[in-house]
């Protein structure tokens, strides 16, 4: 069960109690109380001693329905680090076997898709919706967290994203290939091949993206109260 750290906080501000007060009040060790306090997952035990003591329900003392808590632990930080990393080295693989590493790489494609993503989520979400969905790129590193509205309109974000990142790659391959067949009289078949491999890295940079990162994101925010 998570409980709301805020509200743990609070409540023991508000009587003004120390860690180590409210740890005697419960019966529960200190280190306990911390832990609780820093990630929010509690005993069902550790629970209805809390919220006897604060005398609330046991419900209260839960996240509400506007916040994400998370549980942080350093064992799950890094098996998802792991996995975004073999992500990663499974792209990069192909990417070493199929080509020159150079064909790949697009500084103006890349810097058009981002400011393309960003402005369409700031036209969307606003401008707190773009930095919400900054800050919210941690929550790949974590799994267990509950989060109720706040978690499933940042999930939306992520979802809405990944098809910005689609429609600007769409956008940019139509006026890419626009500019290659306007000119293809200028072209013999060497250039022309290169441009249109070139013209391809923008829906590219996309998927590894919208794959990667935005979809994995939208879909684990959607699900993390299902999971609890």
């Amino acid at each position: 069960m998570f409980l709301s750290t805020n509200k743990l906080k609070m409540l023991r501000s508000e009587k003004g109690w120390s860690q180590e007060v409210l740890a005697k009040a419960t019966d529960l060790s200190v280190r306990t109380i911390q832990r609780i306090e820093a990630d929010g997952k509690a005993s069902a035990e550790s629970t209805l001693a809390i919220a006897s003591v604060f005398n609330v329900s046991p419900q209260a003392l839960r996240a509400t329905s506007t916040e994400i808590e998370v549980n942080w632990t350093r064992k799950m930080i890094m098996k998802n680090l792991i996995a975004l990393l073999m992500i990663s080295g499974a792209v990069g693989m192909l990417i070493i076997l199929g080509a020159n590493v150079k064909n790949y790489m697009d500084i103006a494609s890349g810097l058009y898709l981002i400011l393309f993503l960003y402005a369409a989520t700031i036209i969307t979400f606003g401008t707190s919706g773009m930095f919400k969905s900054l800050s919210g790129l941690k929550y790949l590193f974590t799994e267990e967290m509950v989060g109720g509205t706040q978690a499933k309109y940042l999930g939306e974000v992520y979802s809405s994203q990944v098809k910005f990142l689609y429609g600007g790659a769409l956008i940019g391959l139509i006026i890419g290939s626009i500019a290659i067949l306007g000119n293809i009289d200028t072209y013999d078949n060497f250039v022309f091949l290169r441009a249109s491999a070139v013209n391809l890295v923008v829906l590219f940079y996309a998927a590894v993206l919208s794959e990667g990162i935005f979809r994995p994101l939208s879909i684990k925010l959607k699900t993390c109260d299902i999971k609890e």
